[in-house]
């Protein structure tokens, strides 16, 4: 099984366009999304709107729990407050309606292979802000995230938010497809084996 993952998309819609372009040419069997609709670009109503079209699973990001819910939920981005509440503001009853039910993650079992995909590892998924902070990727606690029991059940558990490919253990990051730098992942499960690849996109798709 052929899996594809791409992540924060921050309304580049030529980048969405793009990534999605690329995947449909490698043939996956599944595409997934990571969240992160919003924030940084100008079009992510257009981007909206392409991944509700799209026959992919569209994970929830912190930017949609902002959008769903404001900006209350997490006290670092205050100074989010004015954009979250133009884009609360001018999202349709059916657009809320897919951010709403945008589940924060999604299991698969391929090949006997078990994968965990999320937004960022979970500090508490009860809570209404339920990610690690990015501060926890310089202060150890990311690292320690990685070791739990929670992580180990996995074979992969593929993450995006920090903007940065890497591998620590079972969880892969996967960079912004929407920003310099860009990338998305490619899995491969077969009964012997999980492997991956970071496929870069090239410098002029993005703005």
């Amino acid at each position: 099984m052929k899996i594809a993952v791409f992540s924060d998309v921050h309304g580049n819609l030529e980048a969405l366009k793009a990534v999605l372009g690329q995947i449909r040419e490698k043939n996956a069997d599944l595409t997934v999304f990571l969240g992160d609709i919003f924030q940084r670009g100008n079009e992510e109503f257009e981007c909206l709107e392409l991944l509700r079209a799209s026959d992919i699973v569209c994970l929830k990001g912190n930017c949609e729990l902002y959008a769903e819910h404001g900006v209350d939920v997490d006290p670092d981005v205050e100074h989010l407050r004015e954009y979250y509440d133009g884009v609360r503001k001018r999202l349709t009853a059916e657009q809320m309606e897919f951010i709403r039910k945008m589940p924060l993650f999604y299991e698969i079992e391929s090949n006997g292979h078990k994968l965990h995909f999320s937004h960022f590892l979970f500090l508490d998924i009860e809570k209404p802000y339920p990610f690690l902070p990015l501060s926890s990727l310089k202060d150890g606690t990311f690292n320690r995230a990685c070791e739990s029991g929670y992580v180990k059940r996995y074979d992969l558990a593929v993450v995006g938010h920090c903007h940065q490919d890497f591998v620590k253990g079972k969880v892969v990051s996967v960079s912004a497809s929407g920003l310099e730098g860009a990338s998305y992942l490619m899995i491969e499960a077969r009964e012997d084996y999980v492997g991956f690849e970071h496929i870069s996109l090239a410098p002029a798709q993005m703005h």
